[in-house]
């Protein structure tokens, strides 16, 4: 997610997305078969069918999860994620920003009520927990063994917030992100059953395979994570029927309004939505996307997915899922331009960082982040050329964060956890701006070609899974032979 608009800093960290419908048809969901090491049988799978009542705000969704056990214990209950429960009232929500930004007095909360969860035909027992009871937890009839599955059924109604946010609506789009129950992270520190926190982006969630169908009126356009298989309109109801191959989550927006354009490059279908026919920024934009998608191809590694989506919604700033991000409608004019094209590639960025190589971004938040924000360096550097790049660096990343320390007390630590920033303006400084100036100090001391040296490494080794700050470091000590204790003290823990 973006910080807030802080300073002169702020404007790079923004977007939005979406997917496709109709006539894009044919894609493939995966264009790259080089899975690493990942073992197919060993993923999460999720079945959703959604049935929308856009009038209302409301969904009914009917979920089956195959979860495996990927770890060494034996487990007795398994957790879920319930994010739409954060939302029951305007106090507890996690509103970007600030509440202005919504009506506090027609504020109009969102849930999620379980109905069903069941096994084998079999109910079964469930508590809902947590300080904004954003937790589910199931009990197994019999512990789960490791590298055994099992498929769990839920039956769920939901309804969405009055929010231009994650998760809400707006006067024009329905903003469908972190909206299902989704399996919480077991690592070597066993169950991450963290809040839904009010800064940063505070998931974590592991690789899975989705098929999903959406039902909706017949002239509700959908956009979303995955490859939207088919699209046909039966009487007054259109259904979508959606796959989404190794995502590490899965988003939508609905609107009426919606227009669509694409274009493609090395094999990805990029599509934007849009809402208002602005033909110089809807160009501007869908180029982005693309110059986006080529650049980091050649410098990270390749996008493993056929379609990515570009939504313009009425959220806040900008917020990346896999293969979809929002972008403010704010953005969309002329003027703002330049701030248009650095959110879309910022979020275009998180595709390979957080998207592809995920990571605990309630308790390492930098580690997407500030990769994401250089990467927009990166960018310009890759597209406009070096003094373009060398400019940009200067203006956003550096003077900015000589500018932003103003604005920070003692605590200058840039690899911590989201409970321990005082607040966005924090938030944005240290872990967009600071975090991004450890990857140049590399590129100073060692040259470009040894830092993209490191970032197509680190890719390659840690696509479709969870890596942390160590496995980093580590990738930059065996590609440059060194040790990095001292950079990594000053940029990231000093």
């Amino acid at each position: 997610m973006k910080k807030k608009h802080i300073l002169l800093i702020v404007f790079m960290l923004f977007i939005l997305s979406g997917c496709n419908t109709g006539e894009a048809l044919g894609t493939d969901t995966l264009i790259d078969n080089n899975l690493g090491n990942v073992e197919l049988d060993s993923i999460n799978k999720y079945i959703i069918d959604v049935e929308l009542d856009s009038h209302n705000k409301m969904y009914m969704g009917r979920q089956t999860t195959t979860y495996v056990n990927n770890t060494d214990d034996d487990l007795e209950e398994i957790f879920f994620h319930l994010y739409p429960n954060a939302f029951k009232t305007m106090d507890s929500a996690p509103i970007l920003f600030n509440k202005g930004f919504n009506d506090p007095i027609g504020y109009i909360g969102g849930y999620i009520d379980i109905l069903d969860i069941s096994t084998n035909e079999a109910n079964l027992e469930y508590t809902i927990e947590g300080e904004d009871e954003t937790l589910l937890r199931i009990e197994l009839e019999r512990p789960l063994e490791p590298q055994d599955k099992i498929d769990i059924y839920m039956e769920y109604e939901v309804k969405l917030p009055s929010s231009k946010d994650r998760f809400g609506y707006g006067d024009r789009v329905l903003n469908v992100g972190n909206w299902y129950p989704i399996a919480c992270v077991y690592d070597r520190d066993g169950w991450n059953l963290e809040p839904y926190y009010k800064i940063g982006d505070p998931f974590y969630s592991d690789i899975a395979d989705y098929k999903v169908s959406i039902t909706t009126d017949k002239n509700t356009i959908v956009a979303s994570s995955g490859n939207i298989l088919t699209d046909e309109i039966k009487e007054d109801k259109r259904i979508y029927q959606i796959e989404g191959k190794l995502l590490r989550d899965f988003a939508w927006a609905a609107s009426e309004e919606f227009k669509i354009k694409e274009s493609k490059v090395d094999n990805t279908i990029v599509k934007l939505y849009y809402l208002d026919d602005k033909s110089t920024t809807i160009r501007h934009s869908l180029n982005a996307g693309v110059n986006a998608i080529r650049t980091f191809n050649n410098v990270f590694g390749k996008y493993p997915y056929g379609q990515y989506s570009i939504v313009m919604t009425e959220f806040p700033s900008g917020m990346e899922y896999p293969g979809l991000v929002f972008i403010s409608n704010d953005y969309f004019v002329y003027t703002r331009k330049d701030i248009l094209e650095t959110v879309i590639v910022h979020e275009t960025a998180h595709q390979w960082w957080y998207g592809l190589v995920g990571n605990n971004q309630v308790k390492e938040a930098w580690l997407d982040e500030s990769l994401a924000t250089y990467s927009e360096v990166i960018y310009n550097k890759e597209v406009y050329g070096k003094e373009k790049g060398k400019e940009y660096y200067n203006t956003n990343i550096r003077d900015g964060y000589d500018y932003g320390q103003r604005y920070l007390g003692d605590e200058k630590r840039v690899n911590k956890h989201l409970k321990d920033f005082s607040g966005w303006d924090e938030y944005g400084i240290l872990v967009y701006i600071k975090g991004s100036i450890f990857f140049d100090q590399i590129r100073r001391d060692y040259g470009e070609k040894v830092l993209y040296d490191i970032l197509n490494e680190y890719f390659e080794e840690y696509k479709f899974k969870n890596a942390t700050t160590d496995d980093l470091i580590e990738i930059c000590e065996e590609v440059t032979g060194d040790n990095f204790m001292k950079q990594e003290d000053m940029w990231l823990n000093n």
